[in-house]
């Protein structure tokens, strides 16, 4: 968390310093008909989450990353859609059918895909902003589901290949997010966006909607559509 809080406190140094630079010396706003690329950090907190029948998981803490392309509306409204990985570990408790009770350990590798539409207020370098977003979410225990299995096919290059691979735990579902924070214009080109969002995945068998709490990091190229002035 101290490495987090370094990270946040510099670049928002940093944004300051240059978006007073642009300011003074030239526009940094957008236009409609911009698109623009993002990568990023996304630092994900940890969570428990309880179950149907009384089992519980407690997720650790992590940091993936995000990749987002959005288009701009107008200069205040980009529609964007995004790509999201992330990997950590997990423990549970799970109860059996007789009501006894055993430990699960184990490592939880996810990925969502998702349309989003962020909205900044004021024209200037750095300005807050809102956020909302619809997507899918996959989710892999990597908990053996059965025992391995070989599958084969036809090469057009090698021929007949065979190759063996595990069947594992995971499910998909349907997951949503709300956001706020700022936005650091650092010129016409390239921003900065740190937000908080919170993602609500609805995970099979949990109690309720589990949420996750995200800060996003997100490094942002900014290109002139058909309309550049």
């Amino acid at each position: 968390m101290k490495h987090l809080l370094l990270v946040l406190v510099s670049v928002a140094a940093l944004a300051v310093s240059h978006g007073a630079t642009a300011q003074r010396y030239g526009s940094s706003e957008a236009a409609a008909g911009d698109w623009e690329f993002g990568i990023g950090p996304v630092f994900i907190q940890s969570k428990d989450i309880d179950f149907k029948g009384g089992s519980k998981v407690s997720v650790d803490s992590t940091t993936g990353v995000k990749i987002r392309t959005a288009w701009y509306v107008s200069p205040d409204l980009a529609i964007g859609f995004n790509f999201g990985w992330a990997g950590t570990d997990f423990n549970g408790s799970n109860v059996r059918s007789n009501g006894s009770t055993f430990i699960q350990n184990g490592h939880l590798d996810f990925s969502t895909i998702m349309f989003d539409a962020v909205y900044t207020f004021g024209q200037r370098p750095i300005k807050p902003l809102i956020s909302a977003g619809l997507g899918w979410n996959w989710l892999n225990t990597n908990i053996a589901s059965g025992p391995p299995q070989t599958g084969c096919w036809w090469d057009p290059w090698w021929g007949y290949i065979c190759s063996g691979y595990q069947p594992t735990v995971g499910s998909n579902s349907f997951t949503y997010q709300a956001g706020a924070g700022l936005q650091f214009n650092l010129s016409r080109s390239f921003l900065i966006d740190l937000d908080y969002r919170y993602t609500w995945i609805q995970v099979s068998n949990a109690n309720g909607t589990p949420g996750f709490s995200n800060i996003e990091l997100l490094f942002i190229w900014r290109f002139p559509g058909s309309r550049y002035y």
